[in-house]
């Protein structure tokens, strides 16, 4: 039994010699008839190419569709990134135009009023003194303040009283050397006014609270928070253009305006006559010596 076994492994380990020689020589042989057939008769092979690339043509073509696919997609994604960058800038570009519109008709407007000005008459040159605030009268029922003006001063019943922000009020009684401050806040001040950058008329009317309220505005006109508030020059009191203050909030038809002038940081102030006859003087009295 194991002579039989022996016997037959050296047998197969025989053939699988033989065949793999036979196998060389085989490849070698083709080889070489390949080489031959190629001398022997070049336009027979290549007329094999040809039939071959007929033959693999449909198939690359079908193969090489998902790539043409997937390139235009990758380009149509690409084209879509940049559509949305460059709307992006646009719409940036938009912003900058209605500004740059809004700034346009703003001064266009401002331009018409310059050109009606060319027919008016302009005011007299306007003087002015300092006076330092000495007191606070304010209360829950009135808002001025004291300034001390000295013996010899032209502070004249009317004459407006401004700070380096704006309008504080204007003098509604002169004494010997103390005047009274209306503030714009008191109950009884009303001020003409114009909301920018509308334009749109109104009243500056105080309530002895911190902001006072705006009335009397046109029903069509929209007034927005931070919309800036100057006088309107009406009534000839106040010149126009002087600044007042902020529309600090619009609601239930109330309209409330922050001063830029702050009372409770006062110590000097700038009182101004521009000529303006909107008030009758009251005589200043006389104190003999």
């Amino acid at each position: 039994m194991a002579k039989q076994h022996g016997a037959g492994g050296s047998s197969s380990f025989q053939l699988k010699s033989k065949l793999q020689r036979f196998g060389l020589a085989a490849l070698v042989a083709a080889a070489f008839g390949l080489m031959l057939l190629g001398k022997a008769d070049i336009l027979l092979v290549e007329k094999g190419r040809i039939l071959f690339n007929d033959i693999t043509a449909p198939v690359l073509m079908l193969l090489s569709k998902p790539a043409e696919v997937t390139v235009r997609v990758m380009q149509n994604l690409h084209e879509l990134v940049s559509i949305r960058r460059q709307n992006a800038v646009l719409r940036a570009e938009n912003e900058k135009l209605n500004l740059i519109k809004l700034d346009t008709e703003q001064l266009r407007r401002e331009n018409e009023e310059l050109r009606d000005l060319m027919k008016y008459i302009p005011l007299p040159e306007a003087s002015s003194v300092s006076a330092r605030v000495i007191a606070d009268t304010g209360n829950s029922f009135v808002q001025s303040l004291l300034a001390y003006t000295g013996y010899h001063h032209t502070v004249k019943k009317g004459n407006v009283v401004l700070t380096g922000e704006g309008v504080l009020g204007r003098i509604s009684s002169v004494g010997v050397n103390v005047a009274r401050i209306l503030l714009i806040t008191d109950i009884n001040s009303r001020i003409p006014v114009k909301v920018e950058p509308m334009n749109a008329q109104a009243i500056l009317s105080g309530d002895n609270t911190e902001y006072p309220q705006l009335i009397s505005l046109p029903n069509n006109v929209k007034i927005s928070v931070g919309d800036r508030v100057i006088t309107s020059g009406a009534a000839g009191v106040y010149p126009a253009g002087l600044p007042i203050g902020t529309i600090v909030s619009v609601a239930d038809g109330i309209i409330k305006v922050r001063p830029f002038v702050n009372r409770n940081h006062l110590e000097i102030v700038r009182i101004v006559d521009y000529g303006l006859s909107g008030l009758l003087a009251d005589p200043i009295c006389e104190v003999s010596r």
